[in-house]
């Protein structure tokens, strides 16, 4: 019987596809639902909203770390959006709710929802662009890849500049689109998007991001515009 590691050899090497984390860039993505419903709804039926489905997401992640069964329903139905560093833990999308609920909460409408599209797009933009570039670096023998076939999300790469670089271009353009803000306000607001994105650990970038870039939006459209 061969051993593992040669299972492991004879498998076919990652496709640029399997490399970048499709699924959780969507649920992301998907968070560009809540900035609408920000811009939209008035509080406090606003918060009080997204605040009902943060506590309606925290129950089911409640119940998956507590049910053993309905954690592994879980993880074999979408075996691409929990990371085994958070099957132990909260997940990035319940942390991604307390801080879209926080940031709606302290700031207006227009720098919350800057703030929440900046998760949803810049920190997606960071990881779709830095997979796909480590992708690349991997196959000119550039950086050393992974010899598993289970899903990328399995484990935690290291972020890359180019990855943060792309988060604060990103950023940038979606604080200029949601807002009626200047050049010099989007590129303050990029920088605090990318800041976080680059340093906060884990997901708690799903926290950080939003409350720090709507932060930078509030002083600064307070103090300088």
């Amino acid at each position: 019987m061969p051993s593992d590691k040669q299972q492991t050899d004879s498998l076919p090497a990652r496709t640029w596809r399997e490399s970048v984390e499709w699924g959780r860039k969507a649920i992301h993505i998907s968070s560009t639902i809540l900035a609408v419903w920000v811009l939209l709804v008035d509080d406090p039926l606003c918060t009080v909203g997204l605040a009902a489905a943060t506590v309606f997401v925290l129950s089911v992640d409640m119940a998956r770390l507590a049910t053993k069964s309905w954690a592994l329903w879980f993880y074999r139905t979408f075996p691409l959006i929990f990371r085994r560093d958070e099957r132990q833990r909260l997940s990035g999308a319940s942390v991604m709710m307390i801080g879209a609920t926080i940031t709606s909460f302290l700031f207006p409408s227009v720098p919350a929802a800057a703030g929440i599209l900046c998760l949803a797009w810049g920190d997606s933009a960071a990881a779709i662009v830095g997979q796909a570039v480590s992708f690349r670096r991997q196959q000119l023998g550039l950086e050393k890849g992974t010899t598993s076939r289970a899903p990328v999300v399995a484990t935690r790469g290291s972020k890359t500049w180019v990855g943060t670089s792309a988060c604060f271009l990103v950023s940038m353009v979606v604080i200029l689109l949601v807002s009626d803000a200047s050049l010099l306000l989007s590129v303050a607001g990029g920088i605090a998007s990318a800041t976080m994105e680059r340093w906060t650990p884990g997901r708690w970038d799903n926290l950080t991001m939003p409350l720090a870039t709507a932060a930078v939006i509030q002083f600064c459209d307070t103090w300088f515009v």
